[in-house]
């Protein structure tokens, strides 16, 4: 069994949790608003790469992202008629990227 889907779900369990005490409350309604679209889409990522037998660090990790920021942003749209505010796609893209690059460095430093 692989662990990386898992630590993904944690992070982005963790991610909502934040992002829910600093915008409007912590509930558990809140927290799974925040959480479910993204995890979504970081799953249909993993799937993806099941099915593809895709490996590789950054081929996985680039895969998720898109998968949890396309695909967890259409979700979310599609619950609430409407996206997030452009500050959060911000955000949310720019955080995710830059957890990628770090995934990245950190492989080129293993080799």
């Amino acid at each position: 069994m692989r662990v990386a889907p898992l630590i993904d779900v944690l992070a982005l369990a963790l991610f909502a949790i934040f992002a829910r005490l600093a915008h409007g409350g912590l509930s558990f309604s809140s927290w799974v608003d925040a959480f479910w679209p993204w995890t979504v889409g970081a799953l249909v990522g993993w799937v993806i790469i099941m099915a593809t037998k895709l490996s590789g660090l950054w081929k996985e990790g680039v895969v998720v992202w898109l998968s949890a920021i396309i695909g967890g942003m259409a979700l979310w749209m599609l619950v609430n008629g409407r996206l997030p505010h452009w500050s959060f796609l911000i955000v949310a893209t720019v955080m995710s990227t830059n957890h990628i690059s770090q995934v990245i460095q950190t492989e080129g430093d293993a080799k």
